[in-house]
């Protein structure tokens, strides 16, 4: 298994990451609706946008293991309300099949080491409250739970909840 920086030539497998996580995890959860129009080809065309994107200030990470089973997407905190978290785990997401090896934790990682390295000191991520396995994840990576906020997917009013890591621990 390897992480390194993906590139274009990545996306489809980070498509299908995506998708298949997001139905196997968030069925029941959100949406039905929500979770049957995401297609491999949308999510692929989405994260080639922001890679083309030069102003784009993400980074984008994949785990392999022979193809594409996991990624990462880090970047500036996108206006969370949390004084002194400059950055933010956007997605990470593992194929069900390759979850609890270890590959969530060295995405982390390697994104957080990264924005270390940048200068940002404080990262938060945001995760759905009814996801009590990526909240245990986050959890036991040393995440302080910050608080929380309302969205609406799919027509859906939802519960996210926001922990907050500080880089320079390294607890992960």
């Amino acid at each position: 298994m390897r992480i390194r920086r993906a590139g274009l030539e990545d996306l489809p497998g980070v498509a299908r990451v995506l998708v298949d996580t997001w139905r196997a995890t968030y069925q029941g959860v959100v949406p039905e609706a929500f979770l049957e129009e995401l297609s491999y080809e949308g999510q692929a065309d989405r994260w080639a946008r922001r890679l083309r994107d030069p102003t784009w200030p993400g980074r984008l990470f994949v785990a392999e293991a022979g193809e594409v089973v996991g990624f990462a997407a880090f970047g500036p905190d996108r206006a969370s309300g949390f004084p002194g978290y400059t950055a933010e785990l956007w997605a990470i997401y593992v194929l069900p099949t390759w979850q609890r090896k270890g590959l969530g934790r060295a995405l982390f990682h390697e994104g957080a080491r990264l924005l270390q390295a940048e200068g940002y000191e404080r990262m938060l991520v945001w995760v759905l409250k009814e996801n009590s396995q990526g909240r245990g994840f986050y959890e036991h990576l040393g995440g302080v739970l910050l608080g929380e906020r309302e969205i609406e997917l799919g027509g859906a009013k939802l519960w996210e909840v926001a922990y907050g890591f500080d880089l320079g621990e390294q607890k992960w």
